[in-house]
């Protein structure tokens, strides 16, 4: 089994919706990264693998960051192609009978216009969720060194 996953999510090129993945582009860390548009069923066989997944998103709303650990829950969304946190919880214990931990941490986006570049705020924000991020990477890493 692996210890860590970070998933990036969103669209890089609607401005500050690519957070999650410009993030990843900044961790310098040895841990398993993956960058995606969307969350699909289709990363349940991946997923399944870690101990450990944290989703790293933009959010329209709320603080600069913020950070939740997610449960998984048995609601569907109408879209196929794009389920939620909680849904590919829910998939990987049914299907798996497995259940990894997830969190979610959401950066503070404003500006979702047609581009690559991040706003000004964004960037600020960025800065902030990379610092919880490589935190959130030795605390993990600790963890598993006392196991």
């Amino acid at each position: 089994m692996k210890n860590l996953l970070i998933v990036g999510f969103g669209n890089e090129f609607r401005r500050d919706d690519g957070l999650g993945i410009k993030l990843l582009d900044q961790i310098n860390e040895n841990v398993d990264k993956l960058k995606v548009q969307e969350l699909s069923i289709d990363l349940v066989d991946i997923l399944k693998e870690y101990d450990i997944v944290l989703f790293v998103d933009a959010s329209i709303e709320g603080g600069p960051i913020s950070f939740k650990k997610i449960e998984k829950e048995e609601k569907f969304s109408p879209l196929t192609h794009h389920l939620t946190c909680e849904e590919l919880l829910f998939w990987i214990d049914a299907l798996y009978k497995r259940s990894p931990e997830f969190y979610l941490l959401s950066i503070r986006g404003y500006d979702f216009d047609f581009g690559e570049e991040l706003s000004e705020k964004a960037r600020e924000n960025l800065d902030l969720a990379k610092k919880f991020v490589q935190n959130f990477i030795n605390e993990t890493i600790s963890n598993k060194l006392s196991d």
